[in-house]
């Protein structure tokens, strides 16, 4: 009785020093919960056929096989993926199979999908073209892996006027400012999805298109720079034929004018841009600021002969600056090329 009186005197003892001045008691807190990872699936892609790339519709039609390989048949997405920037697409059945101890799930798909294309460099430009699978569970629930190592395109595919220049799987997530009116959700909750992204990028292939839509403007703009060359004060020539020169010199640049006009509506019929300015544009604009520049050099020259300025002295400032407008045209032209290629690159 003697020892369990002393120890419970000394537990009563480090009890009160514990909790009077001394140390705090230490108790053991219980581990942190260990959060499951979230459950994934990889995703591939095999592109067959790439066609009807149309820009100005801002769409492409496309024909690939997709497979999903997942730890467990319960999550094979492609029953229930949609294809975010597809019109009606085409889905074939299913091919199921296990493999090891996972599953792999293959299906084709084939249909028309849209795309926001930026033609400014026409025909410089560069595409980088994407349909859209996006899975069904948030991405907190399942997440779409992309399987690169084992997807690919068909070499032998050559879309008219166009090459492959690189083919990928990007992973991205869909985010929507809204809980789709979920009452477990707080208010104003987004909510996101998993979502892989089958890029193709793409290079023109044609180098003849752009001299097609471009030959007449630079036409112009020479036969423009010649009226200002072809001598003009002879002096057996008189006051009104020197006149009738001029005339006839303004009459070539108005219908000048209507040739640049008339190119320029159907370029835009091929080359249609909602984001801005397209490199033709920009050309076909430095064109028309040439010739109206010649039009007011030949009114500016008109009036002057007429007020008894001197026809020699006229034709001089005439080459001079034909040939100085013509330089300048190159060069500006050369420049904005340039800088639309060089963005390109």
């Amino acid at each position: 009785m003697a020892v369990v009186a002393c120890v419970c005197a000394v537990w009563l003892l480090q009890g009160a020093g514990g909790g009077a001045g001394g140390d705090p008691v230490a108790y053991a807190s219980p581990p942190p919960a260990v959060r499951a990872p979230v459950p994934s699936c990889e995703l591939g892609a095999y592109l067959s056929d790439l066609y009807d790339l149309d820009p100005a519709k801002h769409v492409f039609s496309a024909r690939m096989f997709l497979w999903s390989v997942c730890p467990d048949r319960k999550l094979d997405p492609l029953p229930t993926v949609s294809f975010s920037n597809a019109n009606d697409p085409e889905k074939g059945d299913p091919i199921l199979s296990a493999e090891g101890s996972g599953f792999r799930d293959l299906m084709r798909l084939q249909g028309t999908f849209r795309q926001n294309w930026d033609v400014r460099a026409f025909p410089f430009d560069r595409q980088r073209i994407a349909v859209l699978v996006t899975a069904a569970p948030e991405s907190k629930d399942f997440r779409l892996l992309p399987d690169n190592a084992n997807s690919a395109y068909n070499k032998d595919i050559q879309p008219p006027g166009w090459r492959i220049t690189g083919f990928r799987l990007a992973p991205a997530q869909r985010l929507y400012p809204t809980n789709f009116g979920d009452s477990r959700l707080p208010r104003g909750t987004t909510t996101t999805y998993s979502r892989i992204r089958v890029e193709v990028d793409l290079a023109r292939d044609d180098p003849t298109v752009f001299w097609k839509l471009t030959g007449p403007l630079y036409l112009m703009v020479l036969m423009a720079t010649a009226t200002f060359l072809l001598p003009s004060h002879a002096e057996e020539l008189g006051m009104g034929e020197r006149l009738d020169s001029l005339q006839s010199r303004l009459g070539m640049l108005g219908g000048g004018l209507f040739v640049v006009m008339l190119n320029m509506q159907q370029v835009t019929a091929v080359v249609n841009s909602t984001v801005g300015l397209t490199l033709i544009d920009w050309l076909h604009l430095l064109t028309l600021g040439f010739v109206l520049a010649a039009v007011m050099a030949t009114v500016a020259s008109w009036r002057w002969t007429v007020h008894g300025g001197c026809p020699a002295r006229a034709e001089r400032w005439h080459h001079v600056g034909a040939v100085a407008g013509l330089v300048g045209y190159t060069a500006i032209a050369v420049v904005v090329v340039g800088c639309f290629a060089a963005g390109e690159g």
